[in-house]
């Protein structure tokens, strides 16, 4: 193994992106209506709307609006990172491994991430938002192999669901699904020969 190739949500940042909302102390009328601005994400995803454009299309009434617009549209902001990742991250980063992120997300984010000090060790980025596909479908496995000349019996994928796992796995890229067992991550890492 030479390249290990993360996910973002649910690996390197903490829960679901609507999990920024537990932060704020809502009731749970306010908390339900402003979740449902981070469902159905598709078009985001695929970039075909900006972040703005959705949460317009949400017609908040004006008070939520007013209160909530700017913590909305910089929620991937306020993410939590899991430590432990970005730790191993480095670690890996060390012992001479490629470090890669291919991520189902959104355009501003995919912005804010790329110049964020924390992510100083990867070496590749592929984000749907920037190809207009996303995991599920397949093709930005491929993509991430050819950009970045990676031969897939060379890759590590972590990833926290289990439809992007098959996806990759069918591309001959070894896989692990993550579920914030930091300690079952490197025990399965260091049985495929990785050292950390």
């Amino acid at each position: 193994m030479k390249n290990i190739i993360f996910d973002i949500g649910g690996v390197i940042t903490v829960g679901r992106a609507y999990t920024v909302l537990d932060d704020l102390n809502l009731d749970n009328e306010t908390y339900n209506t402003l979740k449902e601005f981070f469902l159905n994400t598709e078009e985001l995803d695929l970039g075909n709307m900006t972040l703005e454009e959705k949460f317009y299309s949400h017609n908040f009434n004006k008070e939520l609006e007013e209160k909530y617009k700017d913590y909305l549209l910089s929620y991937y902001k306020h993410r939590k990172l899991n430590m432990n990742i970005i730790d191993l991250i480095n670690r890996l980063k060390e012992n001479n491994y490629n470090i890669y992120i291919l991520s189902d997300n959104i355009q501003e984010a995919c912005d804010y991430y790329k110049n964020n000090e924390l992510y100083k060790s990867v070496d590749g980025w592929i984000f749907s938002c920037e190809y207009g596909t996303r995991k599920i479908e397949g093709k930005l496995f491929d993509i991430i192999l050819d950009k970045y000349n990676l031969n897939p019996n060379e890759c590590y994928f972590i990833d926290d669901r289990i439809d992007n796992i098959e996806k990759a796995e069918e591309h001959g890229i070894t896989c692990y699904q993550y579920n914030d067992d930091i300690e079952s991550l490197i025990s399965d890492m260091r049985s495929k020969g990785i050292l950390i």
